[in-house]
């Protein structure tokens, strides 16, 4: 009887040996699927593109340079050559106007990626708090398209047009 179990449990060990392998096959397949990728690729857009497009619609003249800033930060390509070199414009601008706004995405969606050329377009639709000249604070509605290109330091928003 010993041997017979001996057997049995050999082949139970072998079996398991099997099904782990095939399991963690399954897992590391899965893991690098290209569907997978992509799909991480487009959490990471569109994860650029909420933080950018809230960034990009928010500022307080009380202290507008970090907000500026952090629209160069978040910009490439034209618009981050503009923003840049009309940092000074935009902070008198905020400063002027007594501007304060503040900017919440309600909906985003990646409607293009290609990862081969580092590029990606994002609809979004954002709510957004404006304040200028001292009134009250009025809530509106803003619908968005925004190129996005792969940057050495991650996406960045590329340009930025109002969707009808």
């Amino acid at each position: 009887m010993k041997s017979r179990e001996m057997v049995a449990m050999g082949a139970l060990a072998a079996v398991s040996v099997l099904v782990a392998a095939w399991f963690g096959w399954s897992w590391w397949n899965a893991a690098h699927d290209d569907a997978a990728t992509r799909a991480q690729e487009r959490d990471a857009v569109l994860s650029a593109a909420d933080d950018a497009l809230t960034a990009l619609n928010t500022i307080d003249y009380h202290d507008p340079d970090p907000s500026v800033d952090r629209w160069v930060d978040l910009t490439t390509g034209q618009l981050g050559k503009t923003l840049s070199g009309d940092r000074q414009l935009q902070l008198d601008r905020a400063t002027q106007s007594k501007t304060v706004a503040s900017a919440r995405v309600n909906q985003s969606a990646v409607a293009e990626l290609d990862p081969a050329a580092g590029t990606a377009r994002v609809l979004a639709v954002l709510d957004v708090q404006l304040s200028t000249n001292g009134s009250p604070s009025a809530p509106s509605r803003t619908r968005l398209n925004a190129t996005l290109a792969r940057t050495d330091r991650g996406w960045k928003v590329d340009s930025v047009q109002a969707a009808s």
